[in-house]
C-alpha cells in the first residue's frame, strides 16, 4: 500500500465475497504485542481508504501470533 508516498507491505490481503469485505491478516512469530493492534488499525484504515468502493462493508483484521498467550 502506498501511503503519503511511503510503500506499507501487509502479510495477507483477501476479499470475502459474501461479507463483501477485505480481510487484512498480520502474521507474527511471537507472542501478542499491543503495538500489533495499532498497525493493523493503520493498515484497515488505509486499506478502507484506498480498495474499498462504495458496495464493500468495512475491513475486517486478524492477527495471528505463534504464541498463544
Amino acid at each position: 500500500l502506498n501511503v503519503g508516498g511511503e510503500e506499507f507491505y501487509l502479510d495477507l490481503l483477501f476479499y470475502h465475497i459474501k461479507l463483501r469485505c477485505y480481510v487484512v491478516i498480520e502474521l507474527k512469530t511471537g507472542s501478542f504485542k499491543p503495538e500489533y493492534a495499532g498497525k493493523l488499525n493503520f493498515y484497515l484504515s488505509a486499506v478502507d481508504d484506498l480498495l474499498k468502493t462504495e458496495i464493500d462493508n468495512s475491513s475486517i483484521g486478524i492477527i495471528l501470533c505463534k504464541e498463544k498467550n
